[in-house]
């Protein structure tokens, strides 16, 4: 088996069995241009004109886009990146399994834009058996712009104690040792279900971009239709919330 391929390496392999993540600097930078001006042209789309759904959040009382869903058929190039040998591809091999895309999101953090409160990604999906997230940065990610932390437990398998908003409870929130995951432009990070994450607001004057899609194992099905379905269902319901669980810290405008 050539894993050269799909460039990944022991170490990575060791850190996805034993953490359940694996970060693959300039994994995409080849290609991160063409990123930045596909998403660029999502944003610049108008309602008639798009599948995607926006949200938006309040930063010092203005309106600003905060996340994009479902973006899947509003960019060709996009399109056949994730669906290709880069994405899909490298998650089938690193997993020895065949996945499917689930869903698909941008998130934006303009300067003053809000962070993430911990979490597990099970909380939000929990009918799936187990599941795979890729975040692309199109920005530089670093502590100032609130960029992905994460807490490293072995074996992590399990779901820690969460609240009724789908996060884990800020009295162990405390407890977790969490380590920032700086990203440059082009750089990938793989993560299982299990991995706690979050971020904080943006505290740089810059903007801060990236690309998170998520996978399903395929003997689960092509569930990515359902889930929208179930998700738009779920935020008639929870309309505070721009997603399945209450993990945003934001004032959404609905």
């Amino acid at each position: 088996m050539n894993l050269d391929i799909f460039k990944i390496t022991d170490d990575q392999i060791k850190s996805w069995n034993t953490y359940g993540y694996v970060y693959s600097p300039n994994h995409l930078k080849k290609y991160i241009s063409q990123y930045i001006i596909s998403v660029e042209k999502i944003e610049s789309l108008n309602k008639k004109n798009r599948e995607s759904l926006f949200y938006y959040e309040k930063i010092k009382g203005v309106p600003r886009l905060c996340r994009i869903e479902k973006f899947l058929e509003d960019n060709k190039f996009l399109k056949k990146q994730i669906l290709g040998e880069n994405i899909l591809g490298y998650i089938n091999k690193l997993n020895s399994k065949h996945f499917y895309l689930y869903k698909e999101k941008i998130n934006i953090k303009f300067s003053g834009g809000s962070g993430y409160s911990a979490h597990q990604d099970a909380t939000a999906y929990h009918k799936l058996k187990g599941h795979i997230t890729c975040l692309i940065a199109l920005t530089e990610m670093n502590e100032k712009n609130g960029c992905l932390y994460i807490s490293k437990l072995k074996n992590n398998n399990k779901l820690l104690s969460y609240d009724k908003n789908g996060c884990i409870k800020q009295s162990l929130d405390k407890k977790l040792l969490w380590q920032p995951i700086i990203m440059s432009k082009g750089d990938c990070f793989f993560f299982n279900s299990y991995l706690p994450h979050k971020s904080e607001s943006n505290r740089s004057k810059g903007e801060r971009r990236a690309i998170y899609l998520t996978f399903n194992l395929s003997s689960e099905g092509n569930l990515r239709n359902e889930y929208y379905k179930n998700r738009e269902k779920s935020l008639n319901l929870n309309k505070n919330r721009i997603s399945t669980i209450g993990h945003f810290k934001g004032k959404n405008i609905i």
